[in-house]
């Protein structure tokens, strides 16, 4: 058995979370709400004689762990021995509240089960991610959400079949724009018994009032009620969600987890919005993206 996949899984943007913690790590997870972007981690998967995991992250060879607990997981319940090579090309920055771990994980579970004909290959494929996210302490509720795209509130915690989402409709029209400087620690913050207890309360909050009156405003106003909450927003942060929306954004607020901002630009006001934040802002990466309607999917 030998060949090629490829995958494509868009990143997802946090904007409140609730950690919802289990014995069972399919059932704990979080129950979160946020876009999933055009852009995301493409993953290619090649399968061959031999024996061995190889994982590359734009070109680099990595330990990529929460990549390579995916790859145990499938090919140790085999009788068969492979060497696999697996290559996630990053479209946004790692380990900045975008969820390229979950997403080169998904990406690379969609291959293998697909490839090793496991039955019901998807869900199989979306639960191995969510345990390799909760075992390696990378995520607790992006995988659910890339793999159904659009802008995602978490209804149940955990992977399928006890997760749950609901899709927010989207204006049309309407661009996700988002600017990093730099990341924050995922499994630092949810190693913090006293942060972990204020996400509870802070992101249930989040989801009621979301999914009482589901739209992108309501959104953006919940998630910046829980950033500032929660109290990871420092003050050049909380300058930048003011220039969001000075420029054109509808709403704008911290990215879970990472020291970095999103806000909703309505179509007429796009591109000069990007050019005055990229005038101001002069530094960090500024990325512009529609909300995905498709999830994550194999090429």
């Amino acid at each position: 058995m030998e060949g090629e996949l490829r995958a494509f899984v868009p990143a997802h943007l946090s904007g409140f979370f609730e950690v919802c913690p289990s014995p069972r790590p399919e059932r704990m997870g979080s129950r979160n709400g946020g876009p999933c972007l055009e852009v995301g981690v493409l993953t290619k998967v090649r399968l061959e004689e031999g024996k061995g995991v190889e994982i590359f992250i734009d070109g680099k060879k990595t330990e990529a762990k929460t990549s390579s607990y995916v790859a145990r997981s499938f090919l140790g319940d085999t009788e068969e021995e492979f060497h696999l090579r697996v290559e996630h090309h990053l479209q946004v920055p790692m380990g900045a509240g975008y969820g390229a771990s979950g997403a080169g994980a998904l990406g690379m579970a969609l291959a293998l089960s697909k490839w090793l004909r496991i039955r019901a290959w998807k869900r199989e494929a979306i639960r191995m991610a969510h345990v390799a996210e909760i075992r390696n302490l990378t995520g607790l509720g992006d995988v659910g959400a890339q793999a159904k795209g659009g802008l995602v509130i978490g209804v149940r915690p955990g992977a399928p079949p006890y997760g749950s989402w609901r899709k927010i409709a989207v204006p049309k029209g309407m661009w996700v724009v988002s600017c990093t400087l730099g990341g924050i620690s995922t499994k630092e913050i949810l190693s913090n018994p006293e942060m972990k207890d204020r996400a509870r309360s802070l992101g249930k909050k989040a989801v009621e009032r979301v999914l009482a009156h589901p739209s992108v405003r309501t959104f953006l106003e919940a998630s910046l009620e829980f950033a500032e909450g929660l109290g990871l927003m420092d003050g050049e942060l909380r300058e930048m969600v003011e220039l969001f929306k000075k420029f054109g954004a509808i709403g704008a607020s911290q990215t879970m987890l990472g020291r970095g901002v999103f806000g909703f630009f309505p179509e007429e006001s796009l591109e000069k919005g990007v050019e005055e934040l990229s005038a101001s802002l002069g530094k960090g990466m500024l990325i512009k993206s529609r909300v995905s309607a498709r999830g994550a999917h194999l090429l």
